[in-house]
Formats: C-alpha cells, structure tokens, sequence
C-alpha cells in the first residue's frame, strides 16, 4: 500500500505543478494584455501633454489625424480588454484546477503519513 500511496503522492505532486504552471502562463498572458492597455494609456497622456505645450493646437490636431489616432487607441483599448475578461475567465477557472490539485497532493501526503505512523506503531508493538 505505502508504494502505491508514494506512486499516487508522485502523481498528484506532477498533476499539481502541472495546473500551477497553468496558471502562471495565463497570469502572464492577463499582465501582458494589461500593460498593452497601459502603454496605449501612456502615449494617449504624452500626446495630451504635447498638445498642452503647444498651447492646444497643432497641424496633427488641424488635420484630424489626433482624432482618427484617439478613436484607434480606443478601439485597441477595448479590444484588449475584451481578450483580458476572456483571459481572466479562464484564470479562474485554471485557479479552481490548481485548487482541486492541490487539495488532492494534500489528501494524499496526509494518507501518506497516516499509513507511515500506523506502520511505526505496528512495528513497535510487534
């Protein structure tokens, strides 16, 4: 019995970093899309401290390429954060995986120990 619990403890261990790297690689994904968001945030404030040197106005602004570039950052913007909440579903859900993991890693190590005490004191009333 103590083989197959060491073999089922190797296994869940494996299933359990499995689901961590998982989740480590989607966490990843979110904090990428995230700083997109923020990038496009930065460079739409940098143009807006531009504009403010400039007194208001420049020839960008005069020939509406400011506002074809903002109505694109926006779009970009709500793209991007249309594929984090997709990506933040699925973190959950991953969560939930690594969760169940790693309650099942717990169960085992603990029947593990169990049946490591019950064998200690077998052996020592033997």
């Amino acid at each position: 019995m103590d083989k197959q619990l060491v073999a089922l403890r190797n296994l869940t261990g494996l299933v359990l970093d499995a689901e961590r790297m998982k989740l480590q690689q989607i966490i990843k994904a979110e904090q990428d899309l995230a700083e997109q968001v923020a990038e496009l945030d930065r460079e739409s404030n940098k143009r807006a401290a531009q504009l403010l040197a400039k007194g208001g106005m420049d020839t960008a602004l005069l020939a509406g390429a400011d506002l074809r570039w903002q109505n694109w950052v926006q779009q970009q913007k709500r793209s991007l954060n249309t594929c984090r909440s997709a990506i933040l579903a699925k973190q959950e859900e991953q969560r939930l995986k690594a969760q169940k993991a790693f309650g099942q890693a717990e169960a085992v190590g603990r029947l593990l120990e169990k049946s490591a005490e019950e064998a200690r004191l077998k052996s020592g009333r033997a």
